[in-house]
């Protein structure tokens, strides 16, 4: 069950929101029409997108430990919302969203959870870029140099008691994200990096399946 709630807060990172007390260095803010048009090319990407597959490793850094936690995983998905997000190691487990439900999968086996249904369902609006535009969840900021600096503010009590901020990174051509920053109340910080992008690829149904 610890491994369960652990995994849950992970994954919370695909939800999160962001708030700084200054312009981050280096970047320019996007305001006014600019930022209406990014806004609007975020959203295209988004319709775009048919499906994704991507490997991530993912740092965390605590005050309860001395050494980073380091993690590594894989991400599938495919719409309109079916999503596999793994670790494979150093520990397996995974979150499994199909038409049947939302699913937490481990060595212990499967359960259908309401609650990883709410947490799938959020990242499943920041994969497919529509939680990257404002919402009555968040509020965004833009910001951009040699790539685009996405900056959520929380609406929603909830993450607003977990996260201090998050930091989304975006490649300019794609709009896929390279990198997240997840900057806990509790001052954790955890950084994920995204590689190996596969945008809209043939995604077997099988992958999506809780029971494989």
């Amino acid at each position: 069950m610890m491994k369960s709630c652990k995994f849950l807060l992970i994954v919370c990172f695909m939800m999160g929101v962001t708030f700084i007390s200054a312009q981050p260095a280096n970047y320019v803010h996007i305001t006014g029409d600019e930022k209406a048009e990014m806004a609007k090319k975020i959203s295209t990407a988004s319709t775009q997108l048919q499906s994704l597959t991507v490997d991530f490793t993912q740092e965390k850094t605590s005050k309860v430990f001395t050494d980073k936690v380091i993690s590594k995983g894989t991400m599938v998905y495919k719409k309109p919302g079916q999503l596999r997000w793994s670790y494979t190691a150093p520990s397996v487990y995974s979150i499994i969203i199909n038409s049947k439900g939302s699913f937490f999968k481990n060595a212990g086996g499967v359960t259908k959870n309401k609650v990883v249904g709410e947490l799938g369902g959020l990242i499943l609006k920041t994969i497919s870029g529509s939680g990257l535009v404002s919402s009555s969840d968040f509020s965004v900021e833009y910001y951009k140099n040699r790539d685009i600096f996405v900056i959520m503010k929380p609406l929603n009590k909830r993450f607003k008691s977990m996260y201090s901020s998050i930091e989304v990174f975006l490649n300019p051509q794609s709009y896929l994200a390279t990198k997240v920053q997840l900057n806990e109340v509790n001052g954790d910080v955890t950084v994920i990096k995204f590689s190996n992008h596969k945008k809209n690829i043939t995604i077997p149904a099988s992958e999506f399946d809780e029971t494989k």
